[in-house]
């Protein structure tokens, strides 16, 4: 119970990425209760799906706001734009755009500042297509009365949330799912080593790992979506793209050595009550930490 009590701690707390730097006093005013901090959030934070599938109209500019990094970045644009309560409705002229990683990074950053333990999965969905397995994001926070960690699909919330943008054959099929955003089950969700795990001992084909683009797939994703969810564990939430050291397309050719390394890596992400000393020497053995830090300067 100790070690529980000090990983609890540890995900309170805010990193450098989740920091909301002189914009503290912002995230004081949202609400706690998860499905109402989800839908002040929407209010923040559209979800970039909308826009790229011209469900809505939005300055073209903003498609830039997915490369905001951090919360303080992220909280600076929101004010640029309008400075009125964190609370108000903003119209899609003045609201920021992001993706599934954004919207839980901010859920993130605001349950951290209630002193609730909270951190990013970076994984996949399973409910996209059939039978495949897409680049998706949730976040994790620990519930004193389920004494557990819960998933939140901030993502699908605000498809719900926003249903009526949707045309009909999207929207029902997304909202018939039975998932519950605000506690994700395992069968819609499933972490980078799990997938990892699927595709090198359980028979999983790799290329049905990936995105909608079709040079977007493969083990290397699977290895790089791990290695974002092992960066996430460590309070280091990467953009959805970025790669460091051995990540990347160009390096999708993976050698026995490196495929050890990641087969550990996967089967000690996969155990419960992890702990935040041992999660940094995993960290460490990827020889990624200097080129990390050095794109969050």
């Amino acid at each position: 119970m100790m070690q529980l009590e000090k990983n609890l701690v540890y995900y309170s707390e805010q990193g450098l990425v989740s920091s909301p730097g002189e914009y503290v006093t912002l995230l004081g005013e949202l609400p706690v209760h998860i499905k109402q901090l989800c839908e002040s959030i929407h209010q923040l934070v559209l979800i970039d799906f909308l826009p790229n599938m011209g469900f809505v109209n939005v300055p073209s500019i903003h498609l830039e706001d997915v490369q905001i990094r951090d919360i303080k970045n992220r909280l600076k644009k929101i004010v640029d734009r309008d400075d009125s309560s964190i609370l108000a409705k903003r119209s899609f002229e003045k609201i920021t755009l992001g993706n599934c990683r954004d919207l839980c990074l901010m859920l993130c950053s605001v349950l951290r500042h209630h002193h609730i333990p909270a951190r990013l999965r970076s994984g996949f969905g399973t409910f996209f297509v059939p039978q495949k397995y897409h680049d998706h994001w949730v976040c994790e926070y620990w519930s004193q009365s389920e004494n557990r960690w819960m998933r939140v699909d901030p993502w699908m919330s605000q498809i719900h949330y926003r249903k009526e943008l949707l045309p009909p054959q999207l929207s029902e099929g997304l909202l018939q799912l039975d998932l519950n955003p605000y506690d994700v089950q395992k069968e819609y969700f499933i972490t980078g080593a799990e997938a990892w795990i699927n595709c090198r001992e359980k028979g999983h084909d790799s290329n049905n790992y990936g995105t909608y683009e079709p040079h977007l797939k493969g083990l290397w994703f699977v290895r790089d979506n791990m290695i974002r969810d092992l960066l996430c564990l460590n309070k280091i939430e990467p953009l959805a793209w970025d790669c460091w050291g051995a990540m990347g397309r160009e390096n999708s050719s993976i050698d026995e050595d490196e495929l050890t390394l990641l087969d550990d890596i996967a089967a000690y992400l996969v155990k419960p009550n992890l702990t935040p000393a041992s999660l940094s020497k995993k960290l460490a053995g990827l020889k990624i930490h200097d080129a990390v830090l050095k794109s969050l300067a």
